[in-house]
């Protein structure tokens, strides 16, 4: 019965063990874990630290010998030019060393002093004052220079050495060049020059005396011995340094650095565990507290909720924000592209009209306002758009100062023709910004879905309505114009031309005419300006008011003219081949060519002489806007001997003043002025005041448009120097240009 007894106590004592350890094994489980978690992210955390530090240790080390090399590289080009001195003049004595020394000597350098050892023996130092004791130092016999002295000569190069314990007294790093002297069939060896440089100050500048870390500097890799080390000790060595060297042709040297204390002390690991203790915690005790947080299950859903309320109102927020325009309010350029892609018509006959509006002065009002104020003018025109806007009406800003105006309708030509007129009409009216009137103006484009078209991609409407708005601009501002297929005709048709142009640039189909210049009282040719031609495979030879446009659009203007250049200045070197004697070649430049970085350089490279070169600029080019350009580039083009000329003076609206600050040579008086002076005395006695002008500048006239012999004449009696037109002679190639100067062809100067 006993017996008995004691099987039921002990199988009541195991059930109640397996139940209790059943019941914490979750727990007991996530423990291990958590004890192996901690212990490998500690190791891992530890690693990762001494890594860091290492880390941070190399880039200081770097630093520090970085600065040691470019020291000591400094104090090397030092000695190379005292080297150097001598060489030139190894006769001199100690007064001129002493000058030539102190000129090379620099206050930031770390050298303290120079000796100059001719036949091996110093004879010469730098500064005098305490270095007496090294004069007559021959190294050939000092135990303690003479190995690297001797290395020095027989290697010819550079070397360092040190510390070093100097015959006048103290320590130094030593660094000896030799100097040879040419007798222009060999070198011969005249002897070394020699810089102390200062240990501490070396130190001190390269910042090993401001470092928190133990470095020790050796010239060699591996040390064995203290005395291999010159800057700290031996056994940092042996601490798993971080190694850098400094790499020089004349030695290397080997830093190595450990943190002051050794590697980890400022891990913070005892942190880390206690973090890692208490995380181990956090994922244990979720276990044990299972039922807490059963009960708040409840409370967490229903701020599930609450967030996912909160969640589709910032979308719906966040989702108006990106169609519409934040200054404005007005939908943007996303919310018409949704339209026209995805907007029922209000009624099945209407037909979208699209109005692209562009204001005029806005640029002017930004820049004088300031960009308050051209905040202040787009808010008023947003305002006044909504205003015309019905009820299927959308007014919308697309960027910067140009907006769209959408609407619908069934006969869509008359509601366009008057909504764009409004448009027009209400944004020419002033507003106010500062307390000041400003009138900003606007230019439309219209396009709207026509009846064929009906169901296609209204997309193209945008394109159709940006035409029509470049058109409008195109012929003034302050006015609408509608979009036909003329105008999609036009556009193909400028794309076209324009792809043409650029083979025509790649393909040299570019040629260069030359009209003459004569002078204006004994009509000899004075010289030649330089026209571009398009030898265009289609259309034949094309002048430039066909294509000029098109190159200024591209860009490529530029590019133009620098062909044009080089074409004219080998048709100028074959003319002096042939004994033709033309005076000088003028080439038109454009704004973008001028402003060009590459200008100056690529003109330096090309051949020609001093005044046989003249660049023509246009009036028209705002020399007020690109003064400051000027002034740097025009004396450049004068230094290369190239002769500035001002065209078509007269058209454009620069001041005299800034025209004449440019000092040109040459004035070229605009077609449109001279032709009529035969019938006009004013515009004679205009034509007059110019000649004046330059005259008093010391100017030379040139004019242009000369088309009867009476203008010959009218020229020649006010003064003017030169004359260009086709009573003398028509624009022509160079070949043209040839049999035309022959001495048969001496028609003009008969008829003088």
């Amino acid at each position: 019965m006993k017996f008995r007894r004691k099987q039921k106590i002990l199988r009541g004592f195991a059930s109640s063990a397996v139940s209790h350890t059943s019941a914490f094994a979750p727990a007991i489980f996530a423990t291990t874990i958590a004890v192996f978690v901690v212990c490998v992210a500690t190791n891992w955390r530890l690693e990762r630290s001494v890594a860091d530090e290492r880390s941070i240790v190399a880039g200081e080390l770097a630093t520090i010998s970085s600065r040691l090399q470019t020291n000591l590289n400094g104090n090397v080009k030092l000695l190379q030019g005292l080297a150097a001195g001598i060489t030139v003049n190894p006769a001199m004595d100690q007064s001129a060393f002493s000058k030539l020394a102190a000129e090379i000597l620099q206050p930031d350098s770390q050298l303290r002093s120079f000796a100059a050892a001719p036949g091996m023996v110093v004879k010469w130092v730098y500064p005098e004052k305490g270095n007496e004791k090294a004069i007559g130092l021959d190294y050939r016999t000092n135990e303690k220079q003479r190995d690297s002295a001797m290395l020095a000569r027989n290697t010819h190069n550079i070397v360092l050495t040190g510390p070093v314990e100097l015959v006048q007294g103290g320590t130094a790093f030593v660094v000896r060049c030799p100097v040879y002297i040419n007798d222009r069939t060999s070198q011969i060896f005249w002897g070394l020059v020699s810089g102390i440089v200062d240990i501490p100050r070396l130190y001190q500048d390269s910042g090993l005396e401001s470092t928190d870390l133990e470095i020790a500097v050796s010239a060699v890799a591996e040390p064995k011995l203290a005395k291999q080390v010159f800057l700290g000790d031996l056994e940092t060595f042996s601490k798993n340094p971080v190694v850098a060297s400094v790499d020089m042709t004349y030695g290397r040297w080997t830093l190595v650095a450990v943190p002051k204390g050794g590697w980890g002390q400022n891990s913070g690991m005892a942190t880390f565990e206690l973090y890692a203790c208490l995380l181990s915690l956090c994922v244990v005790a979720p276990i044990v507290w299972v039922g807490f947080l059963t009960k708040s299950r409840q409370r967490t859903i229903e701020k599930l909720r609450l967030h996912k309320k909160k969640l589709v109102r910032a979308r719906q927020r966040l989702e108006y924000l990106s169609l519409h325009d934040a200054l404005t309010g007005l939908p943007n350029r996303r919310f018409i592209d949704q339209m026209i892609s995805q907007s029922p018509r209000p009624d099945p006959e209407d037909c979208l009209i699209l109005i692209h509006i562009d204001l005029d002065r806005f640029k002017e009002i930004n820049d004088t306002k300031g960009h308050a104020g051209g905040d202040t003018v787009l808010q008023a025109v947003a305002s006044r758009l909504v205003n015309l806007a019905g009820p299927n009406d959308v007014a919308a800003r697309i960027g910067g100062d140009e907006f769209i105006f959408a609407t619908w309708s069934a006969d869509p030509a008359p509601k366009a023709n008057e909504l764009a007129q409004q448009i027009v009409d209400t944004l020419k009216q002033p507003l106010f910004v500062d307390g000041s009137e400003c009138v900003v103006g606007a230019s439309v484009g219209v396009a709207w879905e026509t009846e064929y078209a009906r169901g296609q991609d209204l997309s193209q409407l945008l394109l159709d309505a940006d035409l029509a708005l470049y058109e409008a601009k195109k012929v003034g501002r302050g006015r609408a114009a509608i979009f036909t297929e003329a105008l999609r005709s036009a556009a193909i048709g400028s794309k076209e031309l324009a792809d043409e142009f650029n083979h025509a640039l790649d393909c040299d189909e570019l040629v260069a005419f030359f009209q003459p210049q004569f002078n204006a009282s004994t009509l000899d040719i004075a010289g030649v300006e330089t026209l571009a031609r398009w030898d265009h495979p289609r259309n034949g030879l094309l002048a430039p008011d066909k294509f000029l446009a098109v190159a200024e659009n591209l860009g490529r203007s530029g590019d133009m003219d620098r062909l044009i250049l080089q074409k004219a200045l080998f048709e100028l070197t074959r003319w002096d081949s042939l004994g033709m004697r033309i005076p000088r070649v003028s080439v038109n430049i454009s704004a973008r060519r001028l402003v060009d970085a590459n200008l100056l350089a690529e003109l330096s490279e090309l051949p020609f002489a001093r005044g046989r070169l003249c660049f023509e600029l246009l009036e028209t080019i705002s020399f007020d806007d690109l003064q400051p350009v000027l002034n740097h580039i025009v004396p450049a083009l004068k230094e290369l001997g190239i002769e500035i000329e001002i065209d078509d003076f007269g058209t454009g609206h620069a001041s005299i003043i800034s025209l004449l600050r440019l000092e040109p040579r040459r004035l070229k008086i605009d077609r449109e002025i001279i032709k009529p002076i035969v019938a006009s005395p004013s515009q004679r006695r205009l034509v007059s005041s110019i000649i004046e002008i330059g005259r008093s500048q010391n100017i030379d006239i040139v004019a242009e448009g000369v088309e009867t012999m009476e203008h010959v004449n009218i020229l020649r009696d006010l003064g003017c120097h030169f004359l260009q037109g086709y009573a003398l002679a028509r624009p022509m190639s160079s070949k043209q240009l040839i049999e035309f100067c022959r001495p048969k062809d001496k028609e003009l100067s008969e008829v003088g």
